[in-house]
């Protein structure tokens, strides 16, 4: 009867556990949108850096998408960079939401600087448009 008590408890311990790191999680996301969308370039680029780390470590950040696309529009060459392999990297599972980044790439494809314009060539074949 006592273990059945503690393996119940234990149970419930797990239970909240997740929740906690999940509401953890949540709150992480929730700083990186705020700070992918400061006033402050800064700011706005240590947040792509982060959300970069994250999703290297396998952590989830396709939920700040578009929020990430908004910083396209840069002449840092190192956040386009960080966005482009965001991009590579959500682009099949978001394509929808991709092709708000098409005259972006078209842009850049054009561009006088040849490394702007190989960020922009690989990631075409990507985006579906249908």
């Amino acid at each position: 009867m006592m273990n059945a008590a503690l393996q119940t408890n234990f149970a419930r311990l797990q239970i909240m556990k997740r929740k906690v790191l999940a509401a953890l999680r949540k709150g992480e996301n929730y700083e990186l949108k705020t700070e992918l969308n400061s006033e402050y370039k800064e700011r706005r680029k240590e947040a792509v850096r982060r959300v970069i780390a994250n999703m290297t470590i396998g952590k989830d950040v396709s939920g700040l998408f578009t929020d990430v696309l908004k910083n396209m529009h840069t002449d840092d060459l190192e956040i386009k960079k960080l966005i482009y392999l965001y991009l590579i990297n959500y682009a099949k599972t978001q394509p929808d939401l991709a092709i708000l980044a098409v005259k972006t790439f078209i842009k850049d494809a054009e561009d006088t600087n040849p490394l702007i314009r190989a960020l922009a060539n690989p990631l075409m074949p990507v985006i579906a448009v249908a």
